[in-house]
């Protein structure tokens, strides 16, 4: 099994974000929020509107399920 490395450069990652923004919305949320929460992808991808909504339309602060893996930071 290949080791993925995360990106660590800010230029790259504020171009991939502008480069999915312009072009794919959705891709571009699923990107902003892996990046920000260490969600896996196939985590992110089984999320409904309604995990990330609250019935105000409001983004949730926290996306409680516990089907979701996350990583715990490292100290």
């Amino acid at each position: 099994m290949e080791f993925v490395q995360p990106i660590r450069d800010k230029k790259a990652l504020e171009t991939m974000k502008k480069l999915l923004r312009s072009s794919n919305l959705r891709d571009y949320c699923l990107f902003v929020l892996g990046i920000n929460s260490g969600l896996r992808i196939s985590d992110l991808l089984t999320l409904k509107v309604s995990d990330v909504l609250d019935e105000k339309g409001k983004i949730k602060d926290r996306i409680n399920n516990n089907n979701l893996y996350c990583p715990r930071p490292s100290i």
